[in-house]
């Protein structure tokens, strides 16, 4: 129910007034009676603020993006026209309009280069554009104003490992412990970069500093295990990392890179054992699901890896390659893919030509190299839809599996001839490439890849395809 505006009588009782409605949550009202105030004492630039930061909370947003233009273009102080910046920023962001707070951030730092909080917010919306230049040129500007907050170091840090600027993060990290010698984060971030450095010695002893500061730091667990690691000491780096899980015993991180570790040494029950800590924890990572199926199919105990990658595939939607592998365990047990199919179709609860129960065949097949029956598949789904660029492309990985490679180039340049952002064409033609020993041209796609924009495990895929191992 609408309040009725009080009468205002001097400026004192108008605010008195605005910090009541305030109180009780009702930002319309307030944001009425500040431009009422405003237009009684026109020289009080309070008022207009207050109309701004309170059309804000309204929610109303194309009004408040104008208050605080109002507010910038009349005379003001410094601080009310801060203010002002982070309203019409905040309102900006709220329409999704995240370039245009950008482009005002920018120029309220300009306008006002000693503020830290428009420092900091330039910062931080650069971070949220992945502009990592900014962020770094943002936040030490904030740091060098305001070297007493922590946060804004971290902000720093967290520009310069973005992008990649490892010396100057071990020296920016350096700085901030010697401020914050109490810090456990802080100490991490210079363990990281450390070891980024190539460092690994040093690394562990940062991170050894940070954990007697914050004994619960998982991060810092895993840099002494990188650290050991990178220093060929992988025995001594799965003690390590056994000892961090006794420490942390309910961290899914900690607990996935021990299967992990434990499997590339082909301490596969091991293996089976972190995983399977791991994915009782609702946070687990993807690749402790599919790493414990995987880990389970090569001991070759299949029924444990069927109940997983059905749980997984059930419970963890956002895993992608679940459906294939439990498809895949399907298969192993003997079943062939039409039978397999109709179980898939089955545990799903969908039509057994759905396309989630085709894809996840398709994939299994090709795990399996059974490469004939995946491309009969696959020339079907074709017919059906001849232009859908995903199943050429899988149709093309199919034809590399056979080793057509020329015939699956050509398929690939064919489908990014009509789809030139399409990315998952643009791996599978750096694939082919590479194995005909093209690297020139792969590294050209891949670098494509990287412009268009493709995920970091895309990328990583691709990484590990062309130089054999993840950088």
């Amino acid at each position: 129910m609408a309040t009725a505006l009080p009468e205002l009588e001097n400026p004192v009782q108008a605010k008195a007034a605005l910090a009541q409605l305030a109180q009780a949550r009702q930002f319309q009202e307030a944001a009425s009676l500040a431009a009422k105030a405003a237009a009684l004492w026109p020289d009080d630039a309070d008022f207009r603020g207050e109309r701004a930061k309170h059309l804000l909370a309204a929610g109303a947003l194309l009004e408040a993006e104008a208050a605080a233009r109002e507010v910038l273009l009349a005379e003001a102080s410094d601080a009310q026209k801060e203010a002002a910046w982070i309203i019409l920023a905040d309102a900006l962001i709220r329409q999704e309009r995240a370039a245009d707070a950008r482009e005002a951030l920018r120029e309220a730092c300009f306008a006002l280069p000693g503020s830290v909080a428009l420092q900091a917010r330039r910062g931080h919306q650069a971070a949220q554009a992945g502009d990592y230049p900014e962020v770094i040129d943002a936040y030490q500007a904030a740091r060098d104003l305001a070297p007493e907050r922590e946060a804004l170091h971290l902000g720093l840090l967290n520009g310069l490992w973005m992008a990649k600027r490892y010396a100057l993060g071990t020296a920016a990290a350096a700085r901030a412990v010697e401020q914050f010698p109490e810090s456990a984060a802080l100490r991490q971030q210079q363990a990281s970069f450390l070891l980024a450095e190539g460092r690994a010695a040093e690394a562990a002893a940062a991170a050894r500093s940070a954990l007697t500061k914050d004994p619960s730091l998982s991060a810092s667990y895993w840099t002494i295990v990188s650290a050991l690691w990178a220093a060929d000491r992988q025995n001594e780096a799965l003690r390590e990392l056994i000892k961090a899980c006794e420490h942390l015993p309910g961290d899914a991180f900690l607990l996935m890179q021990l299967g992990r570790t434990a499997r590339i040494l082909s301490q596969h029950e091991l293996a089976v054992r972190g995983y399977e800590l791991a994915v009782t924890r609702p946070d687990a990572p993807e690749i402790a699901w599919t790493g414990l199926v995987q880990t389970l199919i090569e001991l070759d105990r299949l029924p444990p890896a069927f109940e997983y990658a059905k749980k997984g595939a059930l419970g963890r939607s956002d895993i992608s390659e679940m459906p294939s592998l439990l498809a895949e365990v399907i298969l192993r047990q003997g079943a062939d893919w039409e039978s397999a199919s109709l179980s898939l179709a089955d545990i799903f609860g969908l039509p057994v030509e759905a396309a989630p129960i085709q894809d996840a065949i398709i994939g299994a097949l090709m795990r399996l190299d059974r490469w004939p029956e995946a491309l009969g598949l696959l020339e079907g789904l074709i017919a059906q839809a001849p232009r859908e660029p995903a199943i050429s492309v899988k149709y093309a990985q199919a034809l590399i599996g056979t080793g057509a490679l020329v015939k699956a180039e050509e398929l690939l340049e064919a489908i990014l001839a009509s789809n030139p952002d399409f990315i998952p064409a643009w791996q599978g033609l750096c694939d082919t490439l590479r194995r005909q020993k093209r690297i020139k041209e792969a590294l050209v796609a891949y670098r494509r890849m990287e412009a268009l924009g493709a995920s970091q495990k895309f990328l990583k895929e691709t990484r590990y395809n062309l130089f054999g191992e993840y950088e």
